[in-house]
């Protein structure tokens, strides 16, 4: 089963007051590399993407959330080499996201709804897709953009090659929460799809080899990874 957590980013001053507790929970290594970054906002999603991981980790496995060691495919992607339980993330705005699966590999995006320029579009999808999008009109038309565009992010890093397979090489249809995948030269194995209610604002979209998905995401607070495991 496919299981979404996703954690909200603290204001400015309130992260800098639990940074240090933070940062005391990564390996050494990690919390050196940690701390070379300059933007706090680039500190803060990537510390608690990576807590995030250690915590629900540390919690299927029954180990300590400093334990981990993991490594990345050769087009940069993270895993556990020594366990069965894989995982992404993903982040935006004011959350950061992240899917587990023990069966199969996962890929997760969620964007932040905001104004686009549709043109964008004759670039990066197919088809068939630009025909669905430009077929609404208003916020329908915003919204299902990004429906398309967090699908097939969440599938590209499910294959673990990011952008190096362009967005328009394959279509994705459907509608009112399932989507399936129309198209794909590279790879025959059906693939499934599912967005999770993270706020109204936002588009979030989790894709798995395996149609198995828990119903709802699982927030978690600051406290949670603060929480001896």
């Amino acid at each position: 089963m496919t299981e979404v957590y996703a954690i909200k980013i603290l204001p400015g001053q309130d992260f800098l007051n639990v940074r240090e507790k933070l940062l005391a929970l990564l390996p050494g290594e990690e919390r050196e590399a940690m701390k070379r970054f300059k933007r706090v906002n680039v500190l803060q999603r990537s510390l608690l993407g990576e807590l995030m991981v250690r915590k629900i980790l540390s919690g299927k496995l029954d180990a300590a959330v400093d334990s981990f060691r993991f490594v990345k495919s050769e087009k940069g992607k993270p895993y556990l080499k020594e366990a069965p339980v894989h995982f992404n993330i993903s982040h935006s705005g004011d959350y950061v996201v992240a899917a587990f699966c023990d069966v199969s590999e996962t890929g997760i995006d969620v964007e932040k709804i905001k104004p686009v320029n549709f043109e964008i579009a004759e670039r990066f999808y197919s088809e068939a897709e630009k025909k669905v999008l430009f077929s609404k009109k208003g916020i329908e038309k915003l919204e299902y953009f990004f429906d398309l565009w967090t699908m097939k992010e969440s599938y590209l890093k499910l294959l673990g090659k990011g952008l190096t397979k362009p967005l328009g090489t394959f279509t994705i249809t459907g509608s009112d929460g399932r989507f399936r995948l129309f198209s794909d030269a590279d790879t025959n194995q059906d693939v499934s799809f599912k967005q999770y209610e993270l706020d109204k604002n936002y588009k979030l979209s989790v894709c798995c080899y395996i149609d198995d998905f828990e119903d709802e995401l699982k927030m978690l607070e600051i406290s949670d990874l603060l929480m001896p495991r």
